[in-house]
């Protein structure tokens, strides 16, 4: 990342769900890290974490369909969304680095998107990633350094 760069950083689910459910004790620093990418840093979100989530509020949560359609599009007013082609699902799938696809597929959107950080409470599931994943705490020292 060359100086004057915005830093780029792809939010993992679990950040975003921290939020929007009021998760304690991990609400505060999501919440932060959100706000950082307001105006501090590029953040986005990988295409598939949408249908993820509305599986989350809609199925178990109870969120109605339309509460999240308007979650939704408060998150894509601030964030990009990282998305896969066809090629990038297939080495999503096949990355045998991951246990887990849904974790495979957030890093190959990192990849795709040229990513520099995966914001995550879980950094143990992207060891064999080539993002390096961060946690909320490392993320928000990283950003607040650059001030």
């Amino acid at each position: 990342m060359q100086c004057g760069e915005n830093m780029k950083v792809l939010i993992d689910t679990n950040i975003l769900l921290d939020v929007i459910l009021l998760r304690e004790p991990h609400l505060e620093l999501s919440k932060r890290v959100l706000q950082c990418c307001q105006s501090l840093v590029d953040g986005y979100i990988a295409v598939h974490t949408f249908s993820n989530m509305f599986y989350i509020l809609h199925e178990t949560e109870d969120f109605s369909v339309e509460e999240c359609r308007n979650t939704f599009n408060k998150l894509l007013y601030v964030f990009d969304v990282a998305t896969l082609d066809k090629s990038e699902v297939i080495a999503a799938v096949n990355n045998e680095a991951f246990d887990d696809l849904e974790d495979s597929m957030q890093h190959q959107s990192s990849v795709a998107a040229n990513i520099d950080y995966i914001v995550t409470r879980n950094t143990n599931d992207f060891i064999g990633s080539a993002v390096p994943a961060i946690t909320p705490e490392d993320f928000l020292k990283l950003v607040h350094k650059r001030d």
